[in-house]
């Protein structure tokens, strides 16, 4: 089989890979309520197929870039290696499963986004290559969809919150993963029916876009309900500039004036229904108890600022308390659901550190000394686990796209921020908002598959944009 593994068999894996994503998350959940083990179906299949992207990696391609992916990993490989050698001796308690576990996680990430730059530079027919992929996306979606509404209507549904909160999560294990990849997938499968409606008759490949966006606000998470928004809203402006500028050239196509109706009333439609879903409660919910922390907090300040007024000088005080105030926040700890307290934990083991911890990290969860616990912050996280020198490896696929974006954004911004590219970049733009303040993406299996296939698709566009200006 090992021999079969060309990019021929390797697409038409990943395809069904992509399509059967939901179904090993839903296993995967009821594999956790039956048997409560933390080796799961959907953990087994995707380790087989992140060794089976191994391979074709290493002797399943002749891209021309195969040679720096390969050194990119290695290096990489090298430098979390030194890492959790190092952990083995210097942490207060090292947990060989956790961290070999945690190590598996970030590496998936990597991987799977090599291996598909690799596939698509080593392909002549790329664009229906990505049309094949948005179209397994789609499928993907609609099976989340179909699932989730199955839940709800027969009460099998599990909760998104234990408590204070409402939503719902189907028979997936967790609410906040779900949220993420709805929110990063939305904008691929909005592109993918943007691209196949051409003519009326083929509305219905908007089925899955508003199921999909239902089913974000039903979850009742915020990244869910403002992907949708998002995405929404930069359609129909991003159609109504093209729209207004064809105007002007008295030269308005068909095509853009049907896209332009469908996003608007598509946006009309979700504005109208999110009074009466439980993302617009917990939004509202949130708000208020902000407004109720920051008044409780002005208030106290006014009274410690009464009892200092003695006239001595206590701003080097009053800055210091400040600072340490702040990272505590109940404001900041309503937004972030707690995680600037664990920030603070980990990054006062971080800053008492040995040197070598400080440049090739601290390993999972830091330098614990009872229970482990990440910020879930994904950047956070996976700077304080592999330290500076990991943490820089980890950011050269983001440095890449931004680097490349400027660049084409100066050399030729008409073809730069055409709506597909924007859907994509929305996508990317949404993953890695939600790696930083709400965590479960850079290591979930289960969601940067998503956000790995964005960054690819855009990359590719990019480069051949960039390919096409220097030869022209």
């Amino acid at each position: 089989m090992l021999t079969m593994i060309n990019k021929e068999f390797y697409t038409k894996l990943l395809l069904l890979f992509i399509i059967i994503q939901p179904v090993l998350d839903i296993l995967t959940y009821f594999s956790i309520q039956a048997l409560e083990t933390s080796v799961t179906i959907g953990i087994i299949f995707r380790v087989l197929f992140m060794l089976v992207s191994l391979w074709f990696i290493f002797f399943g391609n002749s891209s021309r870039l195969k040679k720096y992916v390969i050194f990119y990993l290695m290096a990489m490989f090298v430098v979390f290696g030194i890492g959790l050698v190092y952990n083995f001796f210097a942490k207060p308690i090292f947990d060989p499963f956790a961290e070999l576990q945690f190590l598996a996680k970030t590496v998936y990430f990597s991987i799977m986004l090599c291996s598909y730059l690799l596939l698509f530079t080593n392909i002549d027919h790329k664009n229906e290559v990505s049309h094949r992929i948005l179209k397994a996306i789609s499928a993907a979606m609609l099976i989340v969809s179909v699932t989730m509404f199955i839940a709800i209507l027969t009460g099998t549904s599990s909760s998104t919150y234990e408590w204070n909160k409402f939503g719902f999560k189907g028979w997936f294990f967790s609410g906040n993963e779900l949220g993420s990849i709805v929110a990063i997938s939305f904008p691929l499968v909005y592109l993918y029916a943007l691209i196949k409606y051409d003519q009326l008759k083929k509305i219905y490949y908007f089925i899955p876009v508003v199921m999909l966006a239902a089913v974000s606000i039903l979850i009742g998470t915020k990244v869910g309900y403002f992907a949708v928004l998002g995405a929404g809203i930069m359609v129909f402006l991003t159609y109504l500039t093209y729209w207004i500028i064809q105007k002007i050239r008295k030269a308005i196509k068909p095509l853009t004036a049907m896209h332009l109706t469908c996003s608007f009333i598509f946006l009309l439609l979700f504005l109208l229904v999110t009074p009466f879903s439980p993302s617009f409660s917990n939004v509202s919910g949130d708000v208020d108890a902000i407004n109720e922390q920051s008044e409780q907090t002005s208030e106290e300040q006014n009274k410690n600022q009464s009892s200092d007024d003695s006239g001595e000088d206590n701003s080097d005080k009053n800055q210091d308390q400040g600072q340490q105030q702040l990272m505590k926040s109940p404001i900041l700890k309503i937004i972030l659901s707690s995680r600037n307290v664990y920030f603070t934990e980990i990054y006062n083991d971080y800053m008492d550190a040995s040197p070598m911890q400080k440049m090739f990290g601290m390993g999972y969860a830091g330098n614990y000394r009872e229970s482990p616990k990440l910020i879930e912050m994904d950047f956070f996280d996976l700077f304080f686990s592999y330290g500076i020198i990991g943490f820089l490896f980890i950011l050269v696929p983001f440095i890449f796209i931004v680097g490349l974006f400027i660049k084409l954004l100066f050399q030729v911004p008409g073809r730069l921020l055409h709506p597909e590219n924007m859907l994509i970049l929305l996508s990317i733009g949404l993953g890695t908002g939600i790696a930083f303040l709400a965590g479960h993406v850079l290591y979930a299996p289960a969601v940067n598959i998503y956000l790995a296939i964005s960054m690819v698709l855009l990359m590719i566009n990019m480069m051949k944009m960039n390919k096409d200006r220097s030869e022209a």
